[in-house]
């Protein structure tokens, strides 16, 4: 049962039982258990001083082993009542991460957990919680909930504290060349709906070193669906090319699979390249956007310190600046050397006059040859890209188009410059500001690429893998485990490469636990294609593992503990569904945080089904006779009437007439969805 539909319940039986029950809230709440000295609404009043359970310590130490962070977490509680106490909190646990370990500490005495399908620890749960002879011994559950765990521990020593220990596993993410993960912080300041208020304690976060000498960083930052965490991130240890591996397990008529990818340094530099910058000097560039083709050329030659270089101009015809391949070493005294009119913006964008003069000067002298052509994409109408050329054609050469804003903005480039400028040429059509001058040095990405399994079919496409990024990803179920995955991309928009993909055994051997962790985060924004597997495929790998899951719990019970004399009322029969994770009646304590998270948006159906449904007893409350200006609030939640106010009654007596009749309504299964809502009914003409 999910962790909203618990909490329906439990709002549904405080409302139609004498005996109050223990709400879901966000943080923790306790529940005295010796209140026979107390009338009933004594001991429901929310969070009476005396029953506050609060937590004092979040501590969690991480290590790194591989392609996954095994975090150690402790938590603290303490009842500072002069009573038992049980007490309940809902965990938040990281994105992707599964609990795989459960303890409980009390009185300086460890008790392990031991997993156990959901429903029985719930009954084993249950039992402790009657009245029985046994001496009051701390138990604890901790149960799947959501995209978090419920944890209830009972019996809580009055004036002492307990601490819980779970263990939990994290996938690495990798971006920008280093790998993370992040933990989730907890609310720090009292919230509307916490009636029992109080701050949470921050986590304090430890990290070992992945590697010798590896620098952990920890900072606050947004998780991946947007909510605050501490994350932990280092650069990952240097690796060329692309790591490419993939797990495979059975699911249900077929398998499951989980592609990982980290993209590292794709290529070198060159050594003694040939550069020729194609620079646009006419008048809608204008002076400052010559000034600034001249620094990116300078920002491109620091990557290349032995290379040389020549610039040439295009207007209505093309211009050596420098008349010969300079090195790097001297751009700067030739750039200032040039007289003021050699930069000077004319008529004319003739860009295929530009590109046959790089030509030119790349039949001088030996090594790889670049043209990097800068421009803001307004030529004439008659450019087409230049034919064939064996300096250009060469495995190693390439030809490069940066477009730059020029000083009409919004104008559209020519729609020849999504072409090579230079057929069967190599080279990137960069958009302004799209990447650094390094991408045009030195291949830094992969285009066009996509994975197809051993018969040729695409299972998925990207149109690019960039270095430093990282790519998590489950694949599409096929009937039998495929026989072999490929990667197969573009370098710089010409090299074909194809790699294979590994098989890797330990991310079959961890793909329930990953499949678990992913499909419990609630609220990501999941792509058709990136969806982990479904539900019923989880629950089928979850069957049989290791970690806390809706199917398993983990139950903590130190050996004699049993039904405890510290009960002085006996809990109420068994109903339907006890022990299966739901929350049962408590003989008394305090109600936290029935959470205003679920709010039905306004609809008229709802509403004209109220409105005919109240209708007869409308008429018969206000007769024949003219209408006042009555109004009918009525609240809900779910199909349950929860408040009703009655304004423009003419009388006391109508408005309570109307008030009663009201309360008598019983609403279809149409409301029952769970969900609040308020609705103003007028009688209709």
């Amino acid at each position: 049962m999910s962790h909203f539909a618990r909490w329906l319940l439990a709002s549904i039986l405080l409302v139609s039982s004498p005996v109050p029950v223990l709400a879901q809230p966000e943080s923790c709440c306790t529940t005295n258990t010796d209140d026979d000295d107390l009338s009933y609404e004594e001991s429901f009043h929310p969070c009476r001083e005396d029953d506050r359970g609060k937590e004092l310590e979040h501590r969690v130490e991480a290590r790194i082993e591989g392609d996954l962070a095994h975090l150690t977490v402790h938590r603290t509680f303490h009842n500072a009542s002069q009573r038992y106490t049980e007490l309940y909190d809902w965990l938040e646990l990281p994105l992707d991460a599964t609990v795989h370990g459960f303890a409980l500490e009390s009185q300086g005495s460890w008790t392990e957990g031991t997993l156990l399908a959901a429903s029985e620890a719930g009954r084993r749960y249950a039992v402790l919680r009657r009245k029985g002879t046994a001496a009051p011994r701390t138990s604890a559950r901790l149960s799947a909930a959501g995209d978090g765990a419920d944890l209830h521990l009972w019996n809580l020593p009055p004036g002492a504290s307990v601490t819980v220990r779970y263990d939990l596993r994290i996938r690495l993410g990798y971006t920008r060349g280093h790998s993370f993960f992040s933990y989730p912080l907890t609310e720090r300041e009292s919230q509307p709906f916490k009636p029992c208020g109080g701050t949470d304690p921050r986590p304090v976060l430890t990290v070992a070193p992945p590697y010798p000498g590896a620098e952990v960083h920890i900072r606050e930052a947004r998780n991946q669906i947007a909510r605050d965490a501490l994350e932990a991130s280092w650069p990952a240890k240097p690796f060329h090319g692309i790591d490419a591996r993939a797990g495979f397990a059975p699911g249900g008529t077929g398998t499951v699979g989980f592609l990982q990818l980290r993209v590292g340094r794709l290529s070198e530099a060159p050594t003694r390249a040939r550069v020729v910058f194609v620079m646009d000097a006419s008048h809608s560039m204008g002076e400052e956007l010559m000034t600034h083709q001249i620094a990116l050329a300078r920002e491109y030659l620091q990557h290349l310190p032995d290379a040389t270089a020549e610039v040439v101009v295009f207007r209505r015809s093309a211009e050596r600046l420098f008349g010969r391949l300079i090195p790097a070493s001297e751009w700067e005294t030739a750039v200032a050397a040039l007289p003021a009119a050699r930069l000077a913006p004319g008529n004319g964008s003739h860009l295929d006059e530009g590109l046959k003069l790089a030509q030119q000067v790349l039949q001088e002298g030996s090594g790889p040859a670049r043209i990097i052509v800068l421009t803001d994409g307004l030529l004439r109408r008659a450019f087409d890209p230049l034919p064939p050329s064996p300096v250009t054609s060469a495995p190693d050469a390439a030809v490069h188009l940066q477009l730059l804003h020029g000083r009409v903005d919004h104008a559209p480039t020519h729609s020849r410059l999504n072409e090579p400028l230079v057929q069967k040429s190599c080279g990137l059509q960069l958009r302004p500001l799209e990447l650094s001058m390094e991408a045009l040095v030195r291949p830094m990405a992969w285009q066009k690429v996509h994975l197809e399994n051993e018969q040729g079919t695409w299972l998925k496409e990207w149109k690019s893998l960039e270095e430093g990024q990282g790519v998590q990803l489950w694949l599409p179920s096929p009937q039998t485990t495929p026989g072999g995955l490929v990667l197969r991309g573009r370098s710089w928009g010409c090299t074909f490469t194809t790699l294979p993909v590994e098989l890797d055994p330990a991310i079959s051997n961890d793909l329930g636990r990953n499949a678990e962790g992913w499909s419990a985060t609630r609220f990501r924004n999941w792509s058709e294609e990136d969806r982990p597997p479904a539900p019923e495929v989880v629950e089928l790998l979850a069957k049989h593992g290791d970690w806390l899951s809706p199917a398993r719990s983990f139950l903590a019970i130190p050996t004699g503990a049993g039904p405890s004399s510290a009960r002085t009322r006996a809990l109420p029969a068994r109903r339907k569904g006890e022990g299966e994770g739901i929350a049962m009646g408590v003989v008394s304590g305090s109600l936290c945080d029935i959470r205003p998270w679920s709010i039905r948006k306004a609809s008229p159906e709802f509403a004209e089904e109220l409105t005919r449904l109240l209708q007869p007893a409308l008429t018969a409350c206000l007769g024949n006779g003219s209408k006042p200006s009555l109004q009918v609030r009525v609240e809900t939640t779910g199909d349950e009437i929860v408040e009703v106010e009655v304004t423009g009654a003419a009388s006391e007596a109508q408005a309570t007439c109307v008030r009663e009749a009201t309360w008598a309504l019983r609403l279809p299964a149409l409301f029952d969805d769970g969900l609040a809502e308020a609705y103003t009914l007028t009688p209709l003409p």
